[in-house]
């Protein structure tokens, strides 16, 4: 069973705060581990290495005190870190070390539904340049849309609103995007989301089919992910 419905009632209100139920969001966080090292050994097996990390799943002060979700995020791996923090330096290359400021698979639940896609917050400016510079560009444009053409399902929301289908959108579309998005100030998801009672009626299947929903988002993260030697390169 990957999700129950009791699993969604934990971050009820009246549960979000209340260590006594830290058993078993603990059981969750554990849960979304597993399903965190199978997606690393199935996107290792493209080329793509990632490290994984949980939410909290405990009330503390870096959430409010309050769990009103659980996620697991796969983030570039170490070694890739490692080659940015070398060439950003010593004060801004200490941020890639939070998933946040990196382009990050997630899949995680709260009281209403279960998600899973890609995210870049607004720390992850790094990322989200080299995907502007992709879109202002014909050919670059070109790719992400064939990058997208396969992701059924994943709609593009920009601060959490205005919901599109990514497998819709076009050159157009794209180009329009770059225009209107900045860098530092804007969080871009391209997202998945089913409802709870779903997520629970579908049982222990839902780990494979977000896998394989996951790994059609590996195109549009190679050409999102910023690399020494990719478009925006050493010019960030």
């Amino acid at each position: 069973m990957m999700f129950t419905v009791a699993d969604f009632e934990l971050y009820q209100f009246r549960f979000q705060g209340d260590p006594e139920w830290n058993g078993r969001r603990l059981d969750v966080r554990r849960r979304l581990q597993a399903l965190g090292d199978r997606l690393k050994a199935d996107f290792a097996g493209l080329g793509i290495s990632l490290d994984r990390r949980e939410s909290l799943h405990n009330p503390h002060n870096t959430n409010g005190k309050k769990v009103r979700r659980q996620r697991t995020m796969l983030f570039r791996d170490k070694k890739a870190r490692a080659a940015l923090k070398r060439f950003l330096g010593k004060e801004l290359g200490k941020d890639l070390d939070s998933a946040r400021n990196n382009l990050h698979f997630q899949v995680g639940l709260d009281e209403k539904s279960a998600w899973w896609g890609l995210r870049l917050d607004e720390g992850a400016w790094y990322d989200l340049n080299v995907l502007l510079k992709r879109a202002e560009e014909s050919d670059g444009q070109s790719e992400i849309v064939a990058a997208c053409s396969a992701s059924k399902g994943f709609n593009l929301e920009l601060n959490r609103g205005g919901a599109r289908p990514i497998c819709e959108m076009d050159s157009r579309d794209w180009r329009d995007l770059a225009g209107v998005v900045r860098p530092g100030e804007t969080q871009l998801e391209i997202v998945r989301k089913i409802p709870a009672h779903q997520a629970a009626e579908i049982g222990a299947d839902l780990e494979d089919a977000i896998a394989a929903d996951l790994l059609t988002l590996a195109p549009f993260f190679k050409l999102a992910s910023w690399t020494l030697d990719g478009p925006a390169g050493a010019s960030l």
